[in-house]
């Protein structure tokens, strides 16, 4: 539930109306209440296509933000689905979810970072498309295998 508060916050500061933080705020008590339902996936969707759909720089603060805090969600929520609620978690067993977040993150601002020297505009070039494609391909790939 707090991985979902920036989601929130940084949605609610880039619109112009409430109907951003109701939806997250909704589908935030679905993932919570039901962890292994589509909720958690749906409040990605959500959060994506808005910050996808919304004007502004792709690379703006708010997009940054939202990278690891809707990979959170994802992570916190899958181990809320086979994790039963009562359950002391021993820190030992969070290492290998933590590493994989963390590698993950990495590859991603990298892939961001990749993605910040290609050019914008209504001519974007098909072989740049065709390399970010082909780079996140590879990323995952190697994403995989961790």
């Amino acid at each position: 539930m707090l991985a979902a508060l920036p989601v929130a916050l940084v949605l609610h500061l880039e619109s112009d109306s409430v109907a951003p933080l109701l939806i997250v705020a909704g589908l935030m008590v679905i993932t919570v209440l039901m962890p292994g339902s589509a909720g958690a996936a749906l409040l990605i969707g959500y959060a994506a296509l808005a910050m996808a759909f919304d004007d502004g720089h792709p690379l703006r603060l708010g997009v940054l933000i939202m990278i690891p805090a809707l990979h959170l969600i994802h992570v916190t929520s899958a181990l809320a689905a086979v994790v039963p609620v009562k359950t002391k978690i021993e820190a030992a067993a969070l290492k290998a979810p933590a590493r994989r977040f963390a590698i993950v993150q990495a590859i991603s601002f990298l892939v961001a970072a990749f993605a910040a020297f290609i050019p914008s505009g209504p001519n974007i070039g098909l072989v740049e498309l065709l390399g970010l494609g082909s780079l996140t391909v590879v990323i995952a790939v190697v994403a995989l295998r961790i």
